[in-house]
């Protein structure tokens, strides 16, 4: 009853907004129906928000509507974010454990296993995520269904471009009709290639972060000092430059006087 009143809430939620929950929760393998959980939070988000707006009225006259809005979007919203950072944060650390999960699987078929025994020996505690995965996909394997439509539900549950790509060389290559104990042990040294490159730009753009940060902190100043003295030494030598504001000859004998040079250039102040 609880679940239908909730999940009758969700139906009023746009699709779009049910939907990006229902990926998050699906990566984090949380069950429960995607409506009845985005039921509950915008129920529960309207009155935790509704009250906090009211104390704020009658306690210090702020007005409640923006007051709601702002607490309604930041319950919401900060859910869906830690819901995003925690699938993030589960791909990541798949894509670390992955070149290993890749060769462990490699070795157990090239030592003669079948393909879902060699997924459900090499699913072991220290992948995580991955674990289960892959023992859901022996599962899946065992009933019948095709390796690399078995293969394909892995990124369903795991939020990573890298597990995504990999997963669809390695049925691409099984389709083909490659070996699959070469493909993986291929797969899995491309990767560490990968990351290694990854890290390197990463120190890359530390390094240039770095000299930018102490070109801003320490060189801008330096150089604005540098400028001032400069523009204080070219206004010096304008106002010393001499004008003529008027010009009148007198004749003595057989040269000329020019009179009506003054002194000051260009009316330039230091600010």
């Amino acid at each position: 009853m609880v679940h239908q009143f909730y999940s009758s809430i969700g139906h009023f939620v746009p699709r779009g907004i049910v939907h990006r929950f229902k990926k998050e929760m699906e990566y984090l393998n949380i069950q429960v129906p995607e409506s009845s959980f985005v039921g509950f939070l915008f129920l529960y988000g309207f009155f935790l928000s509704a009250g906090i707006a009211a104390n704020l009225f009658f306690f210090f006259k702020i007005n409640p509507l923006p007051t709601f809005v702002f607490f309604f979007t930041l319950i919401v919203g900060g859910t869906y974010l830690w819901l995003n950072l925690a699938a993030d944060s589960k791909g990541k650390y798949v894509e670390k454990i992955l070149p290993d999960a890749l060769q462990l699987v490699a070795s157990n078929v090239k030592a003669g296993l079948t393909t879902e025994r060699a997924l459900l020996v090499s699913a072991r505690e220290e992948f995580g995520p991955l674990e289960v995965e892959l023992r859901r996909a022996a599962g899946k394997i065992i009933g019948g269904i095709p390796v690399a439509e078995a293969l394909a539900g892995i990124p369903e549950k795991i939020k990573s471009r890298l597990g995504q790509s990999t997963i669809w060389l390695i049925a691409e290559g099984i389709e083909r009709g490659g070996e699959i104990g070469d493909l993986l042990i291929e797969l899995a040294d491309d990767i560490r290639e990968q990351d290694s490159v990854k890290q390197e730009i990463s120190a890359n753009i530390s390094m240039y972060i770095l000299l930018i940060f102490f070109a801003s902190a320490f060189g801008a100043p330096v150089l604005f000092g540098v400028s001032t003295f400069i523009v204080q030494i070219l206004t010096s030598q304008a106002e010393s430059i001499p004008t003529v504001s008027g010009i009148s000859s007198q004749q003595f004998g057989n040269s000329a006087v020019v009179q009506g040079f003054t002194q000051g250039g260009p009316k330039i102040s230091f600010d």
